[in-house]
C-alpha cells in the first residue's frame, strides 16, 4: 500500500477522530475552576493551552476527599519554568495521543535549567525502531548492549563502540571510558595505586549484612550498581545524558537508573537508605550552599548507621578546608578519611562516614 495514501487516508483521519473523541470526553470547567484559573498567574503566563490544562488544579470527581486527604490535586512544575516559557511551550505542543516528538535533550535542557519537575506530557513516546530483547541477566551486566535499542539521533556517536576513551569525537567528557567493560569490570574491585580507591568488600566489611540498598549518586554506566549487585545490594543508579546514552546503558544492563538533576529532592522517604555513594559528578566546581542542601537531603534518606561513602571528590587544595567542613558538619562517625595529591593545585578527597543515630 503506497505510504502516502496510509498516511493521508487512514492514518490521519483516525488521529483526528481520537483527538475529536478526547475533547468530547473532557468535562466542562466550572465556575470555580474558572476563577481558579482567572486568579492563577502561572497559569495564565503560559499561553499553550496543554501547558494550562496541566497545572490547572483538578478537583476530586462528585466533590469528595481523595487518597491524599485533599479535595483537589495540583501537578507541579519546576519554578524557573517561566524563565524558559518558549522552550517548555515547545516541549508541550504536540497533539494529544499522537508521537512525541524525539526531543529529550530539550527536556534535559529544561530540567538542568530548574524547569524541573516537567508537565507529564498525553503523547506517545518513541522507540528505537529496531529494538531488540535486551541481554539476559546473566550477560547483560558485563556485556555491551545492542546498538539497535538506543535512539541516537541526538548523540554524536551512533553506537557503544564509538564511545570510546580513545575516540576525540565521542560527545562527552565526564566519566571517560565508562563504555568500555574491560576497564569497568576493575573499579572498586582491584587495588590501584591510589590511596583514595576504597574496595567494595572493604566497605562491606564495615557492616557485615546491614547494606541491603542504596544509592549512587553520580554519572556513570552502572558499574558500581552492577558489583553491588554481585553482593546482594541494589543500589539505584543517578544519570543524566550528558552527550552519551548513560540512563539507556544503565537499564540494558539490568540495572535501575533514577533520572535525576541536582536541582530536585531525591524522591525517598526519610531514614530509609543504607548507603549513599558519590562520585564523578560534584566535584570542587560545585557551590558550598548548593553542595549544603544536597548533604542535607542525603542525611534525610539515609537511615541511622547508614554510610556516606564519598569517592574521589576533588577540587583546588585552596577549597579543601571549605569543602572538609561542608562534609564534616553533620558530625558523622569517621571510618575512612584519605586525602591524596591530584596534581600540582588539586587533591582527592575519599571518605565513608556513618550516620549517627540521633533517636531524638
Amino acid at each position: 500500500m503506497d505510504k502516502k495514501f496510509l498516511k493521508d487516508q487512514i492514518v490521519r483521519p483516525f488521529h483526528s477522530a481520537n483527538v475529536a473523541l478526547r475533547r468530547v470526553r473532557v468535562p466542562k470547567v466550572d465556575e470555580g475552576m474558572k476563577s481558579a484559573v482567572k486568579e492563577d498567574h502561572v497559569i495564565n503566563f503560559f499561553i499553550t493551552e496543554e501547558i494550562r490544562k496541566y497545572i490547572s488544579p483538578k478537583e476530586n470527581r462528585v466533590g469528595k476527599i481523595n487518597l491524599y486527604g485533599a479535595d483537589k490535586v495540583y501537578n507541579t512544575i519546576g519554578h524557573a519554568c517561566v524563565l524558559y516559557k518558549k522552550e517548555l511551550e515547545k516541549y508541550m505542543d504536540y497533539d494529544i495521543g499522537s508521537y512525541c516528538d524525539d526531543d529529550w535533550n530539550l527536556a534535559q535542557k529544561l530540567m538542568l535549567n530548574g524547569c524541573d519537575p516537567l508537565p507529564r506530557r498525553r503523547c506517545l513516546t518513541r522507540a528505537s525502531k529496531d529494538y531488540q530483547k535486551p541481554h539476559p541477566i546473566h550477560e547483560s551486566l558485563w556485556r555491551l548492549p545492542d546498538r539497535r535499542n538506543v535512539r541516537w539521533g541526538n548523540y554524536q556517536c551512533r553506537n557503544f563502540e564509538c564511545l570510546s576513551s580513545q575516540n576525540p569525537k565521542r560527545g562527552y567528557s565526564k566519566c571517560i571510558g565508562c563504555f568500555e567493560m574491560e576497564k569497568e569490570k576493575l573499579k572498586w574491585v582491584s587495588n590501584t595505586s591510589l590511596v583514595v580507591d576504597f574496595l567494595i568488600s572493604d566497605v562491606l566489611a564495615i557492616k557485615p549484612g546491614e547494606v541491603r540498598i542504596g544509592l549512587d549518586y553520580g554519572i556513570g554506566s552502572g558499574t558500581f550498581a552492577a558489583r553491588m549487585r554481585e553482593q546482594n545490594v541494589t543500589i539505584v543508579s543517578t544519570a543524566l545524558n550528558l552527550g552519551a546514552p548513560f540512563n539507556e546503558m544503565i537499564a540494558l544492563r539490568g540495572l535501575v537508573p533514577l533520572y535525576v538533576t541536582l536541582n530536585q529532592r531525591l524522591p525517598f522517604f526519610d531514614n530509609t537508605m543504607d548507603l549513599v555513594h558519590t562520585t564523578g559528578f560534584m566535584d570542587g566546581w560545585i557551590d558550598l550552599l548548593l553542595l549544603d542542601f544536597i548533604l542535607y537531603d542525603w542525611d534525610r534518606i539515609l537511615r541511622p548507621g547508614g554510610l556516606l561513602w564519598i569517592d574521589r571528590f576533588f577540587c583546588n587544595r585552596n577549597d579543601l578546608d571549605d569543602y572538609m567542613y561542608m562534609f564534616l558538619q553533620l558530625r558523622y562517625k569517621k571510618h575512612k578519611w584519605v586525602i591524596s595529591p591530584k596534581s600540582k593545585e588539586e587533591v582527592y578527597l575519599s571518605a565513608l562516614l556513618e550516620k549517627p543515630p540521633r533517636a531524638i
